[in-house]
């Protein structure tokens, strides 16, 4: 593992534990609770904290690894791929869940779409500054 990745992948978990945990106090816990008082068989009353964790692991490696991959070294061209690839892939969570369920509805995947942007973008802008900082 190289000292960019490393310092990359450190800062991208600062930003992943800043913003997960105010988006996640803010939207997304109100919301889980609405979905198992809801649907209490279906739905957790907490969310599973290792999985969520893994899956912004998994979010966070792919990003370090793929901007330099696809060439992107500036803070706003990170920025942008990183909105755009957060919004992709939750995109196609959420609407999987719409497909299948009747707890996700249109609004939660706006939503959820809306602050992926915004949460991509920064851990974009902070990878890709990283990246060419400590290069």
């Amino acid at each position: 593992m190289n000292k960019q990745f490393l310092i990359s992948f450190l800062f991208g978990l600062v930003v992943i534990v800043i913003l997960g945990g105010a988006f996640g106090s803010l939207v997304y816990l109100p919301e889980i609770a609405a979905w198992n008082e809801a649907y209490p068989e279906a739905v957790r009353e907490t969310p599973d904290f290792v999985s969520g964790l893994v899956v912004a692991l998994l979010q966070l490696i792919a990003l370090i690894i793929l901007l330099p991959k696809l060439q992107i070294t500036t803070v706003s061209g990170g920025a942008v791929f990183g909105a755009i690839y957060s919004v992709v892939l939750w995109l196609m969570v959420d609407l999987q869940m719409v497909s299948i369920t009747n707890i996700v509805s249109y609004d939660y995947v706006l939503k959820d779409a809306l602050l992926s942007a915004v949460m991509g973008a920064i851990l974009g802008l902070v990878i890709s500054w990283s990246q060419k900082r400590f290069a």
